[in-house]
């Protein structure tokens, strides 16, 4: 198996890893490449072999000269929202180490099953074809620790490629993983879609599938479209029905997942997401900025007000001033 990772050979780079069948496929992969690297682990502590995995993935890394960041974590299987918890751990820890440690990539090793495990959790609930393209092969985020934020690129460099193709690849080449016992829990969602729909119609119709999603990344970038302004903390965008999906992406950028209820309402009225994120509009614009909470003084009041400056978006300018003249024609 074959993937051009060129475009990482002059990145700081942090593979997710687990030890499972992507992830390990994926440490492989760039090794042969030449990519320079570093993992980070999640140890959730859920299953008995956890352990087993941790002191392997140390093993291994040590064996390649990789250096390992170990996170564990003490969640349970019973927690009624096991899997966005779950999301929310190991994205946090891979923001605090790449601020901490200064990497500008993170590697994630999403392949062509988990997309279609997302397009049919998406076509379940009702989504639009942004919605059901799900994850693209590149994107942008920006993610914070204490008083550092930095601007990542998120690759998915086997986005294309299939579950049984990466099992193949590892066969072929004796290479060990683990296998996730987790993943056989049919309460879950994305397993019960997984075992009784999606594998077997990937494994007919693989070429068919990676096709489709190539042309439906195609069309969600059509229908995106772009910011009118975008500084990695301030984004603009011009009212019209598409709205939704580029303040949904500026929410992303800036580290957080919007609800459906709150893509409901964010258009129609001005909103805080997650305490983080603060969304306001005026006539023609819609502004997603980091939401902040700070003492203004009376001149700097009156001068948002005469500029009909947004009020959610008055405290993070009043701590970035600079870029009060950038918004300036999208605010009168």
């Amino acid at each position: 198996m074959r993937l051009e990772l060129q475009y990482l050979k002059d990145k700081k780079s942090l593979l997710a890893f687990s030890y499972g069948v992507d992830s390990t496929a994926l440490f492989y992969l760039l090794k042969s490449a030449g990519v320079e690297f570093d993992c980070a682990m999640v140890n959730y502590q859920t299953r008995p072999s956890s352990l087993d995995e941790e002191l392997s993935a140390k093993k291994l890394c040590d064996k390649f000269d990789k250096k390992l960041f170990i996170y564990r974590a003490n969640l349970n299987l019973t927690n009624s929202n096991f899997e966005k918890t779950a999301r929310d751990i190991r994205y946090d820890f891979f923001a605090r180490t790449m601020c901490e440690f200064d990497y500008d990539t993170l590697i994630l090793a999403h392949q062509l099953n988990d997309a279609l495990e997302w397009l049919l959790m998406q076509l379940s609930k009702g989504s639009g074809t942004v919605g059901l393209a799900g994850m693209m092969p590149h994107s942008k985020k920006k993610v914070e620790f204490q008083n550092i934020s930095k601007d990542i690129d998120i690759v998915r460099p086997l986005l294309g490629v299939s579950r049984n193709e990466i099992l193949e690849f590892l066969h072929s080449e004796n290479i060990k993983y683990f296998i996730d016992s987790s993943n056989q829990n049919l309460k879950f969602a994305r397993n019960k879609i997984r075992a009784e729909f999606s594998d077997e119609f990937m494994r007919q119709f693989s070429s068919g599938i990676k096709k489709s999603f190539e042309l439906l990344r195609n069309d969600a970038r059509l229908l995106l479209g772009e910011f009118e302004y975008d500084n990695g903390n301030i984004f603009v965008v011009a009212k019209s029905p598409n709205s939704i999906n580029l303040i949904d992406q500026a929410c992303k950028r800036l580290g957080v997942l919007m609800s459906q209820k709150t893509r409901q309402l964010c258009t129609q009225s001005d909103c805080v997401v997650s305490h983080k994120v603060a969304i306001t509009s005026n006539q023609n614009y819609y502004f997603i900025a980091p939401y902040i909470k700070t003492i203004m003084d009376k001149k700097i009041k009156e001068k948002f007000r005469i500029l009909k400056v947004p009020i959610l978006l008055r405290p993070y300018l009043a701590m970035n001033l600079n870029q009060l003249n950038a918004l300036d024609k999208f605010l009168q």
